[in-house]
């Protein structure tokens, strides 16, 4: 028997025209670890309970499926010219609110795991300086099964790295502008989709039902940066509002996040207690969609 190698094993996905029906994957992307060594954790969630009675038997012997579901995480590098599909799956909304459904194939070589109706619950990218830009998709679906070897065609183009990002701040209330001093930015944008228990409500078979959106989409996150100026420290403690940008560009490929409203809610800015280290200032923040509810909080292009 012959040893299943990574780099024999593959990630893909396709957007569904319609929920129930399974497509074959239209993008290929490499799964790499994710902060803190993290690899894929996509799992098949039987979700067994033993049974505990008095019924003259000391072992637990009986046991039934509260539901069978499928759900994890996939960190993946941000590609140039492999966006398209993978920003419609996180953000896009249908008339009602609800998020894209979409069928992934993970080929783990002995094993192909053929997953239907998925969502994207929530996806944290990250940008740090020296670093390739990632995000980890926290995905749930209503089923899983075995698949079949699938034709593979992965991008051949490095990710996107942090020193091709352009980030512009908002300060003062003033206009955008470029700022050269931040290092991090992580970003989690939540789908506020339910959790697959919830599903169950409605299902007559062993699967969840649905998977609804609950609302529109939530952002958080937080940015550091070299401590050249007090700008940022200053709209925190005025409860100034900000705006933040992000833009990546590589040749005729370009990706661009927009936060239109920005409200730093914590600042840790402090001293390192070390003469050898600089004075970097950490604010978290809350994106904020408008008024009128027209404009959502994030949109990644």
């Amino acid at each position: 028997m012959a040893v299943a190698l990574a780099q024999e094993g593959a990630f893909g996905f396709g957007i569904q025209a319609v929920k129930g029906t399974a497509v074959a994957p239209t993008v290929w992307l490499p799964l790499i670890q994710g902060p803190g060594g993290q690899s894929d954790t996509l799992r098949w969630q039987k979700n067994y309970v033993t049974l505990d009675m008095a019924d003259q038997n000391e072992y637990e012997s009986r046991y039934y499926s509260v539901g069978e579901w499928a759900e994890g995480k996939l960190t993946v590098p941000i590609i140039p010219g492999s966006l398209t599909g993978l920003l419609s799956w996180i953000q896009d909304r249908d008339a009602d609110s609800q998020g894209k459904w979409a069928s992934l194939v993970l080929d783990c070589v002995n094993e192909v795991k053929k997953v239907t109706d998925a969502k994207v619950r929530r996806i944290v990218l990250d940008f740090a300086k020296g670093q390739p830009v990632v995000g980890t998709a926290e995905v749930a679906a209503l089923m899983m099964e075995s698949g079949t070897r699938p034709s593979v065609t992965m991008p051949t183009a490095a990710p996107y790295l942090y020193r091709e990002a352009t980030v512009q701040i908002a300060k003062g209330g003033g206009a955008l502008a470029d700022d050269v001093a931040c290092e991090r930015i992580r970003l989690v944008v939540d789908n506020m989709v339910e959790d697959p228990a919830e599903g169950l409500r409605l299902a007559n078979g062993k699967h969840p039902k649905q998977l609804y959106n609950l609302s529109g989409l939530r952002c958080r996150g937080y940015l550091s940066r070299d401590f050249v100026d007090s700008a940022l420290y200053s709209d925190f403690a005025a409860g100034q509002e900000a705006a933040l940008t992000i833009e990546l560009v590589r040749g005729a490929n370009t990706a661009s996040i927009s936060l239109p409203r920005v409200l730093y809610t914590e600042s840790e800015l402090g001293l390192p207690g070390s003469h050898e280290q600089r004075i970097v200032e950490t604010v978290h923040f809350v994106a904020l969609g408008s008024v009128d509810g027209l404009t959502p909080p994030v949109v990644l292009v």
